[in-house]
């Protein structure tokens, strides 16, 4: 096994013993407490400890050789996951905004405030460490995956830290001539949660599908492609160069679309050529396949390189 492939299934291991961990300690509190906030945020480290067990299944099939089925590797796997963990995490989302807006309108309930902040005092703790060791394992490895989980434990981090405030107030205020609003603040966290839960899974789906239909990466991914190689066009001997960039899951592909100056270009030119740009491609990115494709540019035209 490389060290890559150790230290994310390492990360995605702790990752899904602590959502595990977190998910009992938090549907058991919300039983007792009768917590709709606490219930989403079970449930969300519940979906959260499932679908890391099936990505470190998905991180072994990436690692692994491309097949006679699959001659390009798994990569697109790893998209396609990232998008079906946001869609779970939004299908989740909206059945406790749905739930919580009915008990809402039915005039609330009075929650247990003691037994909710002692809930988020160990949550927040604990998403805390998971984030820590998830980020820095995603920055060692390059993972999507990783980087999900990493953003997936902040936000979770967050929002538990906001509902504990709002309890510490909640339970400031109990006394007073304002204390008729606690029977509604556990509804109302939750409706503000799904506000706050609501883009990270629409991104994680964004992402994920672009990556799938093959979209072009974002701009300022790309850029570091083009800074490196369009500098070089005199010293490939090349009049026009143009690139398109691609990415699926940590696997990036380059084509590097080149015009030569001359009429003839030996075979050992060339493949000079191709190494020197896999190596330079390679440093801004380790995880690419680079190609490159002798063309013509129309006579008369303008070749400018292709827009990321």
């Amino acid at each position: 096994m490389s060290g890559q492939r150790r230290i994310e299934e390492k990360a995605l291991k702790q990752s899904m013993v602590g959502a595990f961990l977190l998910a009992v300690w938090g549907i058991v509190m919300a039983l007792i407490s009768e917590s709709g906030a606490v219930l989403l945020d079970g449930m969300y480290n519940l979906i959260s400890a499932i679908m890391t067990f099936f990505s470190i299944e998905i991180t072994r099939l990436i690692f692994g050789k491309g097949t006679r089925e699959y001659p390009l590797g798994y990569f697109a796997f790893e998209s396609m996951f990232v998008f079906v963990k946001g869609a779970s995490i939004l299908i989740l989302v909206l059945m406790a905004l749905y739930s919580n807006v009915k008990v809402l309108l039915s005039g609330g309930r009075e929650p247990a405030l003691g037994l909710m902040t002692v809930y988020v005092a160990l949550a927040v703790i604990g998403c805390m460490i998971l984030y820590a060791v998830t980020r820095k394992s995603s920055r060692k490895t390059g993972s999507d995956i990783l980087d999900a989980e990493a953003k997936a434990w902040f936000v979770n981090m967050v929002v538990t830290a906001a509902i504990g405030v709002a309890f510490v107030i909640t339970m400031l205020i109990q006394g007073t001539s304002i204390g008729w609003v606690v029977r509604y603040v556990d509804q109302v966290l939750v409706i503000l949660m799904t506000i706050l839960f609501i883009k990270d899974p629409l991104t994680l789906m964004r992402g994920g599908l672009k990556e799938l239909l093959l979209a072009a990466p974002q701009e300022a991914f790309a850029e570091r492609f083009v800074k490196k190689i369009m500098p070089l066009k005199e010293q490939l001997g090349a009049k026009q160069l143009s690139l398109e960039i691609l990415k699926t899951g940590r696997r990036v592909w380059v084509t590097v679309f080149m015009d030569p100056a001359e009429d003839t270009l030996h075979v050992d030119e060339f493949m000079a050529i191709k190494t020197r740009l896999r190596d330079i491609v390679r440093g801004v990115h380790p995880n690419t396949q680079t190609e490159v494709i002798l063309e013509r540019s129309q006579p008369g035209s303008i070749w400018v390189p292709q827009p990321p």
